[in-house]
């Protein structure tokens, strides 16, 4: 791969090609990232709802989750 590392300059060899097909998901994760989002919203409210956390948690929870969501 071409792409610099955060790593880079740290070890003198490149990363075995093993490690970079098992360690790379990011674009997997991507598609799932917004079905998650909205599951964990679900979630949350059926916490608030359920009295399990308080209703003011349940919703700073959710009003975070919505900012991630903007920003994928």
């Amino acid at each position: 791969m071409s792409e610099k590392k955060l790593w880079g300059g740290r070890f003198s060899e490149g990363t075995d090609e093993f490690v970079e097909e098992f360690t790379e998901s990011i674009s997997f994760d991507k598609n799932l990232a917004l079905y998650d989002i909205k599951g964990s919203i679900a979630h949350a409210k059926m916490l608030g709802k359920q009295g399990i956390i308080p209703q003011e948690d349940a919703e700073k929870i959710i009003k975070g989750l919505e900012e991630i969501k903007k920003e994928i």
